[in-house]
């Protein structure tokens, strides 16, 4: 699994939110919702589209979007006389990224009792206990070098 840099949970995790807000503010999710949808785009075109829900000054979508990309969360581009703007990583990206730091961060702080909380949390779906189950197969069949099903002969 690709490990994602610079890390994305800098800011902290907030379990109590939903989607790239447990790790981003409000506006800066409402930010990477409009560039995951479509980019690039100029700050006045980022300004377009929050205007349509929240009121927000020009400068401060200036602020966020160049804070943004300061954290490495956007590339910016120079077109003509703007800067245009587009997500470093897909929300897929952003998304296993943000799983994998906050992983790595339990497991290596409470190995124990984060493996046994995942598959107790796991084991109350039985689909989810089949996709681990299998998640798991792949993953020894990666290390010993065994083909996948259907591979080889």
């Amino acid at each position: 699994m690709k490990r994602i840099t610079p890390k994305i949970t800098s800011r902290g995790f907030s379990p109590d939110k939903r989607g790239a807000e447990q790790v981003l503010g409000e506006l800066q999710t409402a930010v990477m919702e409009i560039l995951w949808r479509q980019s690039p785009l100029s700050v006045s075109e980022v300004e377009q589209k929050l205007q349509k829900k929240r009121e927000i000054a020009h400068t401060t979508v200036l602020t966020i979007l160049d804070r943004m990309h300061r954290k490495n969360f956007l590339l910016r581009e120079k077109q003509g006389k703007a800067y245009v703007y587009s997500p470093r990583y897909t929300k897929d990206e952003f998304e296993r990224g943000v799983a994998q730091e906050v992983l790595s961060a339990l497991l290596s702080q409470f190995s124990d009792p984060a493996l046994s909380a995942f598959v107790e949390l796991v084991g109350e779906d039985a689909a989810k206990l089949d996709q681990l189950e299998e998640l798991i197969r792949h993953k020894r069949r990666q290390q010993t070098g065994s083909p996948e099903k259907g591979e080889g002969k």
